[in-house]
């Protein structure tokens, strides 16, 4: 195992590339708000003569529900979300933003692209998709750079957190770019493995204990501005890998009501936790 007497915080770099393609999975309350974020990254990259794209991928429809807490008008109530964000987008911000009115697939991913880094955003709220998403990083070269990156963004009624990851089968000493004297990280575990509860399915999500709607939104009740925070925080770790072109934190958390908010940060100790043996 590696061996380092100081405890440092050692950068995550990204495998070489000239192009970015950022694929947003879910247009909801957080999606909806990163979705513009993430069209704003695009143009600075432009000017650092970096290619990006974004793809918006959700099944949804808007709902009258969706106006107060979602990046949505009443104008586009019935509307698929996915188009209703990639249209806006596109004439917002003069790109070509590209939009799946479907479910989240991993043959949405195209593997082992030349001089491509992706990375998926997952904006859902179900264990489901998020399985889907974690199941792409299983094919992941643990000797290389990572090349596809899962930024998970979740919240609850007043906190959330955003987690960072490349691979479903981290190992420490594969994941450094030399292991008696490591000076930079290679990959991340995935999220799923800092949080293995990601991909447990919540009772509400079960046909067998399906819940009404006025218990769904007693259950899911979020704050007004929860998603905003939520997406400002994956913003920066999006701006850090692909723009910064390296980062030193793979989880945050925060809370509303305190308005606090922590990192965890590449160390060996922290990444350590989660070296699958």
């Amino acid at each position: 195992m590696i061996q380092i007497d100081t405890e440092i915080f050692l950068p995550v770099f990204p495998h070489s590339h000239g192009k970015v393609d950022f694929m947003l999975v879910g247009a909801g309350g957080t999606g909806g708000y990163l979705a513009e974020d993430v069209c704003r990254l695009i143009l600075q990259l432009q000017q650092n003569e970096k290619k990006a794209n974004l793809t918006i991928i959700d099944g949804d429809s808007v709902e009258t529900k969706n106006i107060a807490r979602q990046n949505y008008q009443p104008s586009e109530i019935s509307l698929p979300k996915a188009q209703c964000l990639a249209t806006r987008c596109s004439a917002k911000y003069g790109l070509q933003v590209t939009a799946i009115s479907d479910w989240f697939s991993p043959n949405h991913v195209e593997k082992y692209r030349w001089n491509t880094l992706t990375v998926i955003i997952g904006c859902v709220d179900n264990a489901a998709a998020r399985t889907q998403i974690h199941s792409c990083l299983e094919y992941s070269n643990s000797r290389e750079q990572a090349d596809l990156f899962w930024l998970d963004c979740g919240n609850t009624s007043i906190s959330g957190q955003v987690l960072l990851g490349s691979h479903a089968d981290f190992d420490i000493v594969s994941a450094s770019d030399n292991a008696d004297n490591p000076s930079f990280w290679k990959h991340l575990p995935s999220p799923a493995l800092v949080h293995p509860e990601l991909l447990i399915p919540k009772p509400e999500e079960l046909s067998s204990n399906k819940l009404s709607c006025a218990e769904l939104q007693i259950l899911n009740y979020q704050t007004l501005f929860i998603n905003r925070m939520t997406s400002a925080i994956a913003s920066q770790y999006l701006l850090e890998l692909t723009l910064a072109g390296k980062i030193t934190k793979f989880a945050s958390y925060f809370n509303l009501i305190s308005m606090s908010c922590r990192s965890i940060q590449t160390t060996i100790t922290n990444l350590g936790r989660y070296h699958l043996v």
